[in-house]
């Protein structure tokens, strides 16, 4: 069975972009949350068969061949590779992902891809598919990406707070991850990168939430007032059936004497319900008064 991560990403994956910027925008955000990048060779790897084909068809589009490639390190994951040196550097270059000065690879948000609104919303759409999870909100509420580099983790955190998401930072392991714990900012999110199934799913799953808690903390008062209820009477009952067995029940008051009879006969009621019985009828707060009595003497 798939899971919640996967479905959403399965709807991400086909989607196409509308412009040639965005489709350069999500390719970045696949290899800078997804690959390993050198001069020499180019290696994605995912844990989705799916991704792996949406890399892929980005590739084309850059006029380069992505090809699979055995994964080394786990059967469950799936690699391709671009070996093409030229390839790659034109690549490199195309996506701003080496230094100006130095020509070194930056695993680094280039200002370049991210200028448009519609290239911003590609490239975390190209993160998440690559190097991002959500949680099953029937679950909990999570959504991360993770990244090895911590200037990408920099990046990619200002990147979301400029888009209006406020995302954590937090290490784990060898890793940096940003985290979304919010379930609001979690729906919006997803709405924002076209995962518009998967935010459908997470709202009927918080509304079915809410009802239950609605529904739990009513049976949860509801049984705490029925065991208030059921104490007062046995404490009352007990009191009555004290003066019975002394004093007995025909020295009381006329008023003391009805109700003590009336509490005797239906231990279970409520005070309310014991007025009603009374002739004329009395209120709460009068039983609750003549049943003090009662429980002085």
């Amino acid at each position: 069975m798939k899971s919640f991560s996967q479905l959403t990403k399965e709807e991400l994956f086909k989607q196409e972009n509308q412009h040639r910027c965005c489709d350069r925008a999500e390719l970045a955000g696949m290899l800078l949350f997804g690959a390993a990048l050198s001069e020499r060779a180019v290696r994605f790897v995912t844990e989705n068969q799916d991704v792996l084909g949406s890399f892929a068809n980005l590739c084309r589009t850059m006029g380069m061949e992505a090809k699979a490639a055995q994964s080394s390190e786990n059967s469950a994951r799936y690699v391709a590779e671009i070996s093409d040196a030229t390839a790659i550097l034109q690549l490199l270059y195309d996506l701003h992902l080496t230094d100006p000065s130095s020509g070194m690879i930056r695993y680094r948000i280039a200002k370049e891809l991210t200028e448009n609104d519609c290239c911003r919303r590609a490239f975390c759409k190209g993160a998440f598919l690559s190097g991002g999870t959500v949680i099953d909100p029937k679950k909990n509420y999570n959504m991360e990406f993770v990244t090895p580099y911590l200037g990408l983790g920099q990046d990619m955190q200002q990147l979301l707070y400029d888009i209006g998401f406020s995302f954590k930072m937090a290490g784990r392991q060898s890793k940096y991850v940003l985290y979304l714990k919010n379930s609001e900012s979690i729906s919006d999110f997803l709405s924002y990168i076209g995962a518009f199934k998967a935010q459908m799913e997470l709202l009927n799953i918080k509304i079915e939430k809410e009802i239950r808690n609605d529904f739990n903390r009513t049976a949860n008062s509801e049984t705490a007032n029925l065991e208030k209820t059921i104490n007062a009477s046995v404490r009352q009952v007990r009191a009555i059936e004290e003066i019975q067995k002394t004093i007995g029940l025909d020295q009381l008051p006329e008023d003391l004497r009805e109700i003590a009879r009336l509490r005797l006969a239906h231990k279970e009621m409520s005070l309310s319900e014991l007025g009603a019985l009374m002739n004329p009828p009395l209120t709460k707060s009068g039983v609750n008064h003549r049943l003090k009595k009662l429980m002085q003497l």
